[in-house]
């Protein structure tokens, strides 16, 4: 069985194959992918074996071809019926910015997403919206809390009608790892808000670790799995410590609880992912707070339109029409923020750690104003005095030309950089790179790009 293809840059696909004996997924690389690959498919693969250089049970990876010989059956024929539906309805009734947020928020779809655009979320930290996470399951379970809340029922109704909505999510967008990662994290979550008086939340994720590991060893070096895991603990335990100062300043009470659960994941997620990346977001915390109110439409009616879409009459229209605002929202916030100067930069797991510890003790000691202020300035500042490194004349580099980004591959050994002439598709916030690391640069679409003796590319507009 096999899981959604996922493509890497630079050309080719991931898929990652149960096989009968095997302690973990083996990871397959192609360049060869037989139409009807989805998740929960039955594939034969044709791979020569190797060393893996990630750790794990499995240590090896597949290079080869994936042949699909049977569809998806379950829950996973059920999941991808309710994607395609989902994904007809989206193309005629909302518009372009919209046609890729909305699969991927409500069921982790990005399949209809550019690979701009993905890069566009990653570097304002808002990817996590476009992947099942804790927060669409405590988004979902919440929802049906307090509809019953409102109807006067008690706890044990309200417990038993988040479970079936916790049912009903899973059921549709599919039982993959990922979804059941989620959906664990996401319950810890829920129990930090509304059981807190009868079990300690931080014990709930200590539990739900030890079984996901349990079912699971080789999550334990899993970059998603210790984002999700961290997110939710840094939410639980820094939440109370950065609420209390943050209130004292007056300001909405919904804006404060968006401020202290932004900062909260963030700090200790940032460290993670600069030791994955290398770079970090500056503005995720602004990008997040922005977009929150629009967070939860989005993913409660998104549902409700994906299971409209699978009646006929076009009766999904409506809800995707009223959220088609919201994704609108949240995809401005993403274009604005990654537009501003250091939106990323490079930086080491232990300098996050100083930085952000500086900017926690600021706030925990009664000057959140103050704290932010200096961020500002620091941030101003940076963007004013950070020179640009020698560039590198393009003439004095060895450059292919190529028509089409279909053949970027074709560039013969010995190459520096690669020149597409084409000029389709939505300008990159981001440099583009082969696997091999050699430059690939758009000028009909991205306009003047500078290489530079660091290995960076800037854009004349400064969108990289």
């Amino acid at each position: 069985m096999a899981t959604a293809p996922v493509e890497i840059t630079g050309g080719g696909y991931l898929v990652r194959v149960d096989v009968s004996d095997l302690p973990a997924p083996l990871p397959v690389f192609t360049d060869e992918l037989g139409d009807g690959v989805v998740s929960g498919s039955r594939v034969v693969v044709e791979a020569s074996l190797s060393a893996s250089d990630r750790p794990g049970l499995l240590g090896q990876v597949g290079n080869g071809r994936v042949h699909p010989v049977a569809g998806p059956s379950g829950m996973d024929a059920v999941s991808r019926l309710v994607r395609e539906s989902l994904g007809r309805a989206v193309e005629t009734s909302v518009g372009e910015a919209s046609q890729g947020l909305i699969p991927g928020m409500v069921l982790g779809d990005t399949s209809g997403q550019t690979a701009a655009d993905t890069q566009l979320y990653i570097d304002t930290g808002l990817s996590h919206l476009t992947a099942v996470s804790g927060a669409n399951v405590a988004i979902v379970t919440t929802a049906a809390v307090l509809v019953c809340r409102l109807l006067t029922l008690g706890p044990r109704v309200q417990v038993g009608a988040a479970a079936v909505a916790l049912a009903g999510f899973v059921g549709l967008v599919g039982t993959e790892p990922s979804v059941l990662r989620a959906s664990v994290t996401g319950l810890v979550g829920l129990l930090a808000v509304i059981n807190s008086t009868r079990m300690e939340p931080i014990h709930g994720l200590c539990l739900a670790l030890i079984g996901l590991l349990l079912w699971d060893p080789d999550l334990a070096v899993a970059y998603g799995f210790a984002l999700s895991v961290a997110a939710t603990a840094g939410i639980i335990a820094l939440f109370p410590l950065l609420y209390r100062p943050l209130a004292r300043t007056g300001w909405p009470d919904i804006l404060v609880r968006a401020i202290a659960v932004a900062v909260a994941a963030d700090l200790v997620t940032m460290p993670i992912i600069a030791l994955m990346a290398g770079r970090v977001s500056m503005v995720s915390v602004l990008a997040n707070v922005l977009v929150a109110p629009a967070v939860a439409p989005v993913t409660v009616l998104g549902l409700i339109a994906a299971g409209l879409s699978l009646l006929p009459g076009g009766l999904a229209t409506l809800p995707l029409m009223i959220i088609e605002p919201c994704t609108w929202w949240i995809h401005t916030v993403a274009t604005w923020c990654a537009g501003l100067p250091n939106a990323t930069v490079p930086a080491s797991p232990a300098w996050v750690l100083v930085g952000y510890g500086w900017v926690l003790v600021g706030v925990i000691s009664g000057h959140p104003l103050k704290t932010a202020g200096v961020v500002c300035a620091l941030f101003l500042w940076a963007a004013r005095t950070d020179p640009l490194p020698p560039e590198i004349p393009l003439e004095s580099l060895r450059v292919h030309h190529v028509p089409t980004v279909e053949e970027v591959g074709t560039a013969p050994p010995g190459t520096q950089v690669i020149v597409v002439e084409e000029g389709d598709g939505r300008a990159s916030i981001r440099p583009t790179v082969t696997r091999e690391g050699i430059p690939v640069l758009f000028p009909q679409r991205d306009g003047p790009v500078t290489l530079h003796v660091d290995g960076t590319q800037h854009a004349a507009d400064g969108r990289f």
